[in-house]
């Protein structure tokens, strides 16, 4: 009896095999699926801060919302995995606000490992601690600030502090970053235990930055290492204003356009690597740059959207951008609920999402040469992705953002690319005063760069409108989009009626 399957397609159980799981993953975990499960986690979590659960109550919960969610998955009670997924984002949001609201307090005296580097704020030195496994914000006057700074995350200290309680405010605000409360320093170690060898490592390139820095201006040092590794301590008041009111700030804001290139110039030495090893050294170095840049959540969203990326490319698969992004939130959110409070976290998401969807839709609606269509649609993608959390956060959204993403961001991107290999390679020959004059010369370009980024971001808030004006403009730009794209569709249709339905007479 004739089966109605060929010889040659009977003889590949593997190529079956292949074909089963990939229309299983095609049926039951679909992009819309994905979306809309990633929804329902992000409004579980969110919405964690309306119920009042006691925190045993919640690990519970998210434990067995986990395995009934993953049991709806492979059943036929696929429609109740989103609400399992509402249950577990509910549970672990309750349960890790608990942790955040309940510090311990009184005396310490112990060792204590900096989390964040020490900054100077309004004469104290501020920082953050962990002090048993709990973290607390520091403001230190005097010889303990003089003795705090200088330190830098990873290095375990000695100190004897009062934990208190921050007010609900603050706590809120720093809800993200895992600040449970506040420690008056009464005395801190003169000396500090290194820490662990992935932060030495660490620590070690960043001096080594640090020290190219030598050969630039104060201003332009402080921006240059703001765009490479995030780090904006040094930063003036006056320059984070321009930054913020000229729509540049996220260039001082490390995440995927830092990934990418740290990835690209680490390309000539992956790709002699065989695909496995290849994958595990990608990892390896994209959590090695989280630990550089100090675990920034814009940094994490971005790496953990190139190791998926990385992983499917081994894997030989070609996963969409926006399925990836999809994936990397909620894997975030699972691991940690207080992302979700992070305001940083959101505005980078949301920029990749524009990226991904709205900039090959209005690079259709373009003219003009390529290098200026697709710098312009990438920035208003950028831009109208990001907008409703500025609008939400921030009550407005600078205009000017437009033209001055369109004259910073290629530079500051060259900034970005050249600047880490041609720092390390300065820093380390500034240890020879013999060539001193040839690292100020290796410098000077990329100076003059950075100082371009900066003087972009002082006009672009010096004619930036505000209030009514900006929403104004806003208003008049939409409504030319419109019209520009009635105006192309209306050429297009004349366009193929007069080719296709119009006599020919000649």
């Amino acid at each position: 009896m004739p089966s109605g399957t060929t010889r040659g397609e009977r003889a590949s159980p593997t190529s079956s095999r292949s074909t089963t799981s990939q229309s299983y993953a095609t049926q039951h975990l679909s992009n819309g699926f994905i979306y809309a499960a990633v929804f329902a986690l992000i409004v579980g979590t969110r919405a964690s801060v309306f119920v009042g659960v006691p925190s045993g109550v919640a690990v519970l919960l998210r434990a067995i919302g986990i395995g009934a969610a993953l049991c709806a998955l492979r059943g036929q009670f696929r429609r109740w995995f989103f609400v399992c997924l509402l249950i577990v984002g509910i549970a672990g949001g309750t349960s890790s606000l608990h942790h955040a609201q309940s510090p311990q307090l009184g005396a310490y005296q112990g060792a204590a490992k900096i989390m964040e580097d020490p900054q100077w704020r309004n004469g104290a030195v501020q920082c953050v601690l962990s002090i048993e496994g709990q973290r607390f914000i520091v403001y230190a006057y005097g010889l303990e600030g003089r003795r705090l700074n200088g330190r830098q995350v990873g290095e375990v200290v000695s100190v004897s502090a009062l934990r208190q309680r921050l007010d609900s405010g603050k706590l809120s605000r720093y809800r993200s970053r895992h600040i449970v409360g506040l420690a008056t320093l009464i005395s801190v170690s003169e000396t500090a235990g290194a820490g662990a060898p992935l932060f030495r490592s660490a620590n070690r390139l960043r001096g080594v930055l640090q020290k190219s820095t030598r050969f630039m201006p104060y201003e332009e040092a402080s921006l240059y290492m703001g765009l490479l590794i995030g780090d904006d301590r040094e930063q003036t008041k006056e320059m984070i204003a321009a930054f913020r009111g000229s729509g540049l700030s996220h260039l001082t804001a490390v995440s995927g356009q830092n990934v990418a290139f740290l990835l690209a110039v680490a390309a000539p030495l992956l790709v002699r690597a065989k695909s496995r090893w290849r994958l595990i050294a990608t990892i390896f170095l994209l959590g090695w740059f989280v630990v550089l840049t100090r675990a920034e959540p814009s940094v994490i969203r971005a790496t953990a959207m190139a190791a998926l990326s990385a992983y499917g490319v081994a894997r030989g698969r070609d996963v969409p951008p926006l399925r990836i992004l999809a994936i990397a939130l909620g894997a975030l959110l699972l691991i940690d609920p207080l992302i979700a409070w992070s305001v940083g976290f959101w505005m980078s998401s949301f920029a990749t999402a524009g990226l991904i969807v709205l900039t090959p839709i209005i690079a259709k609606f373009l003219l003009g040469p390529p290098w200026l269509s697709g710098a312009l649609s990438t920035t208003l993608g950028a831009q109208l992705g990001v907008m409703p959390i500025t609008l939400f956060v921030f009550g407005s959204a600078p205009i000017v953002a437009i033209a001055t993403n369109l004259l910073a961001v290629p530079i500051a991107g060259a900034v970005m690319l050249v600047g880490l290999p041609m720092g390390l390679v300065v820093g380390m020959l500034s240890e020879l005063s013999l060539m001193s004059p040839v690292c100020g010369l290796l410098m000077l370009p990329i100076t003059f760069a950075v100082r371009w980024v900066w003087w972009v971001a002082v006009i672009g808030e010096s004619v930036q409108p505000g209030g009514l004006v900006n929403a104004a403009l806003w208003l008049i730009m939409v409504c030319l989009a419109i019209c520009w794209c009635f105006f192309l569709a209306r050429r297009t249709h004349l366009t193929e009626w007069g080719s296709d339905d119009l006599p020919n007479y000649g």
